[in-house]
């Protein structure tokens, strides 16, 4: 067949899918982080729903293309939907919580979030699989044969998911907003659908049945340039901002509001009040003496003779103004978003400004655990006040891990102080509150061998090497207090007597020191983030509750048990029951791409909880983190299509070892992530390298079994465009099926209740069952050379 206009077009359009598909991930990534102030469970629960969509959209499609006619017509239709959508998408992130009724400072509770993902993730990735079956038959007859058809629009969509991740991480993130990166993206693909639907060729592509298309082509793309040209688009833009923070923060005036490398980051001003709030969680407000002073001064008090000190986030509230009072030679103040205090510092009053202009303050913007990990050698300091929200985030948690206590213990001077915070509970201390809190404080015992608890709604937590230094006896601290000469408005020796009454301090330390059975809070396994979890769902209503209780009993061997049991159940049928080799093939087939796509997207989850462990930020860098995942996607397609089908390879042995692939990484990647944070700390391509190869063994997988399918297949379906679009609509279906089931226990379960390791062992262990059953099959049958 001649190569006509419409290839290049139709070329063009099955890589934008792919581009498409990326963006719109980092998108409803970035604006629902900010919706769930934050939390990273969202992550998990996004990707599931995602996949889950794609996967019932291929499975539908590759159902419905056999039946219908006019399929070019339709591919159309489906290319245009994609550009329509995700706008509407956008905007009803930014309106759920009123859509779904959520109190004005309430979390969304976990069963909120699932049952509003497919309304506000679904409709895209839907349509995204549903398309793939139609692309692929659309792209019949322009390569040699039907199963590297499938193989060809596999990597053209790979290589356009890699061009969306990096335009959106170096040209768009930076620069652009979600609504004028939509608009952009959008005006690309409606220019390249108009002159596909011109110059398309084929059954069913009748210029009367390309009319409708070509209109609302036409219509939409004369919108998306208007709203551009025009400058409208930042008006649009700011109206659902605004309407975003009506929902988060009624009756409060919305002054500023940045997407920043980082986070989002808006200003609030009530009753001349002016608050902070980061990706939608209150950071903290100025002006506030009432409130900072006073914990200025305690952390103050905790050292007999501070003169160097570190301070990790929040100074400008009135930290720093109070704690410069003292005879200082040093304060280092980090910050990690230098737009946070470039959208505050117009506000601030006198003496804050004054503070930061202090010749013994200097700020540092960087990720206070990078800060850590690479001042060591550098500095020294005799106080670490980490003034940090809580851990209800694993990029908020790592500043409450083992490992975080032990590099903040190697800054500190021998009588040093680290001084921490988290909510608790004035008069009563359940179990929930009592396994959140006593984690902390398990864990700070583990380093520290001095670890004094304030009481109140906010425990503050004093640690050190030393002892009689951190204490909470109130002489002790008022005739500090008076050596000092210090002289404030805000504070005098009699709060001492507020913050430190003797029997809530007795009960306090009470029950931490009861609590022995508490796990550690470590980097691999951030359990105190998960009991913020159980937290935050009691507190939204708790409707979850005793499913995470019960998910948070969970252990590794449960996983091993059930796994095994479903591989002798499946080898006892093989053997008693015999079915056809065909159905036995198809079966494994399927069970390959499942577990495969299962530990694809579990392992790329745990590589980005990695990386923001070791680097502190995911907000920018996660389109590009997509990217090279769907990088490693394209490579390893192409060496299917051009190395395994093409060189007529033994394609049932390939998919095993393909398979015996991700059980290895999956394995290997345990020791490579407990050795890459403590040595590696600025090796950032390297860690790069390390989410390429998840993508490329799943990349190298498809094009094989879809061949390997395909096979299976001939006979039942009329054609062999059909029979390729019936097995890349079910191969893709299985496919992103178990990735679904990847990323939501990844989020849930595996991460926070069994750790990166645990996590790591249930991907390669499902993927050995399948190992097993291709080499018991292989051991069955000797295959034919294809």
């Amino acid at each position: 067949m001649s190569i006509s206009s419409g290839w290049y077009f139709l070329l063009t359009a099955v890589v934008l899918i792919g581009t498409q598909a990326t963006m719109a991930q980092v998108i409803l990534v970035r604006e629902l982080l900010v919706v769930f102030y934050g939390n990273e469970l969202c992550l998990g629960v996004i990707l599931g729903t995602w996949l889950f969509g794609v996967a019932l959209g291929a499975g539908l499609g590759a159902k419905v293309l056999s039946g219908c006619q006019n399929k070019q017509t339709i591919f159309l239709y489906l290319l245009l939907a994609l550009c329509l959508m995700l706008p509407g998408q956008v905007v009803a992130i930014r309106l759920l919580r009123f859509i779904i009724h959520v109190p004005y400072g309430q979390h969304i509770s976990i069963l909120s979030l699932l049952l509003s993902s497919p309304l506000i993730i679904m409709p895209f990735s839907f349509v995204v699989g549903f398309i793939f079956p139609f692309s692929a038959h659309v792209f019949k007859g322009f390569t040699k044969g039907a199963a590297t058809d499938i193989g060809a629009v596999y990597i053209l969509e790979s290589l356009g998911s890699l061009l969306g991740g990096v335009v959106f991480t170096f040209a768009l993130a930076p620069r652009a907003s979600s609504f004028y990166a939509m608009a952009l993206l959008d005006s690309v693909v409606l220019t390249n659908l108009l002159l596909l639907s011109i110059f398309i060729e084929g059954v069913g592509a009748r210029l009367r049945l390309r009319r409708m298309p070509l209109l609302l082509a036409g219509i939409s793309l004369s919108v998306a340039l208007w709203l551009i040209v025009s400058g409208d688009i930042r008006d649009v833009e700011d109206f659902f901002i605004r309407k975003r923070w009506e929902s988060l923060n009624p009756g409060i005036e919305l002054v500023a509001s940045a997407d920043t490398r980082y986070q989002n980051i808006a200003l609030g001003k009530e009753a001349g009040q002016y608050s902070v709030y980061a990706s939608g969680q209150h950071a903290f407000s100025f002006p506030n003496p009432y409130e900072y002073g006073p914990i200025a001064h305690l952390v103050m008090l905790e050292h007999p003779a501070p003169k160097r000190v570190l301070l990790i986030g929040g100074g400008v509230g009135g930290l720093l103004s109070e704690m410069l009072k003292y005879p200082l030679e040093e304060l280092h103040y980090v910050e990690l978003d230098p737009k946070l205090l470039g959208i505050t510092r117009p506000y601030l009053p006198e003496e804050e400004e004054r503070a930061l202009e202090d010749a013994r303050v200097k700020v540092f913007y960087l990720d206070g655990r990078h800060f850590v990990k690479e001042s060591r050698g550098r500095y020294r300091y005799d106080i670490i006040f980490i003034h940090m929200p809580d851990p209800s985030t694993a990029s908020l948690n790592r500043f409450y891990t083992l490992e975080f206590f032990k590099e903040a213990k190697a800054l500190l001077e021998p009588q040093g102080v680290l001084v921490t915070s988290v909510s608790s509970a004035v008069a009563y201390i359940g179990e929930m509150v009592g396994n959140y809190t006593g984690s902390i404080y398990q864990t700070l015992k583990e380093v520290f061998p001095y670890v004094a608890v304030t009481p109140g709604q906010t425990n503050y937590y004093l640690a050190s090497s030393a002892p009689d230094t951190v204490t909470t006896d109130i002489p002790t601290l008022t005739s500090r207090y008076k050596e000092r000469g210090v002289q404030s408005d805000y504070f005098s020796e009699f709060h001492l007597f507020t913050y430190l009454q003797p029997e809530q301090v007795r009960f306090i330390e009470r029950r931490l020191q009861n609590r022995k059975d508490t796990p550690l809070n470590t980097d691999s396994r951030p359990v105190t983030y998960f009991f913020n979890l159980l937290l935050w769902e009691q507190f939204a209503g708790g409707q979850l509750m005793p499913v995470l209780h019960a998910m948070s009993r969970v252990k590794l061997w449960y996983f091993f048990v059930a796994l095994g049991a479903f591989l002798l159940v499946r080898l006892l049928m093989v053997r008693l029951l015999p079915p056809s080799i065909k159905r036995q093939r198809r079966f494994n087939c399927l069970l390959a791409i499942a577990t495969t796509g299962f530990a694809g997207i579990v392992l790329e989850i745990i590589l980005i909880f990695s990386f923001q462990n070791v680097y502190g930020y995911i907000y920018e860098r996660i389109g590009l983190i997509v990217a090279l995942f769907m990088m490693g996607l394209a490579l390893g397609g192409y060496l299917s299509n051009t190395v395994i089908l093409k060189g007529q390879r033994d394609c049932s042995r390939a998919l095993m070892w393909i398979v015996m692939g991700v059980v290895s990484y999956s394995l290997v990647l345990i020791p490579i992530l407990r050795w890459f944070p403590a040595t590696m700390s600025g090796s950032e391509a390297l860690f790069m390298f390390l989410v390429v190869i998840p993508g490329l063994l799943t990349g190298m997988e498809f094009p094989i079994a879809s061949k390997l399918y395909m096979e299976e297949v001939a006979g039942p379906l009329p054609t062999k465009a059909a029979e390729m679009g019936f097995t890349a609509g079910i191969l893709d279906s299985v496919d992103h099926a178990g990735a679904f089931v990847g990323a939501i226990l990844v989020g849930v379960v595996l991460l926070p209740v069994l750790g990166v390791e645990g996590a790591c062992w249930v991907a390669g262990a499902l993927n050995g069952v399948s190992f097993i059953l291709l080499l018991a099959q292989t051991m069955q049958y000797v295959p034919a050379r294809r």
